[in-house]
């Protein structure tokens, strides 16, 4: 609380070149922290290994379940502990990518635990607050 009243007491008496100069500096490290975890999740999800997989009943797509390879160090373990133990993507039997959860910043896939499956037209998969689905009405 004593530093919070410091840095009011203090911000009227900067001058305007330094408030700057702070923000500056603070958006820029914000900047290389973005980046840094970004080229962790980038990094894990090109090298994350095929943990389950199944085929639509109608054998036109299959849902892959991957576990990111994070690696080791500080970094890759904050990142970890951070972001999800698994995602899923959606292929058809050409091998284009339909769909993903790779990149869903607001959902905990539960991959390792329970595996994904198909109902109808439908890819389910688990997450942290019951199952998700997409409907890929091509898988039918």
């Amino acid at each position: 609380m004593a530093y919070n009243a410091a840095i009011s007491f203090l911000l009227p008496f900067m001058s305007p070149l330094l408030k700057k100069s702070l923000l500056i500096v603070a958006g820029l490290l914000l900047a290389m922290l973005i980046a840094v975890w970004l080229s962790v999740k980038i990094n894990a999800a090109e090298h994350a290994k095929l943990y389950a997989q199944a085929w639509s009943p109608s054998g036109k797509c299959v849902i892959n379940t991957y576990a990111p390879a994070y690696g080791s160090g500080t970094v890759a373990n904050i990142v970890r502990a951070l972001s999800t133990q698994s995602f899923f993507r959606v292929y058809d039997k050409q091998g284009n990518m339909l769909e993903s959860t790779e990149w869903v910043l607001d959902l905990h896939e539960d991959g390792l635990m329970d595996y994904a499956s198909w109902g109808k037209e439908r890819a389910i998969y688990p997450t942290d607050m019951g199952d998700a689905s997409w409907t890929l009405p091509q898988c039918a």
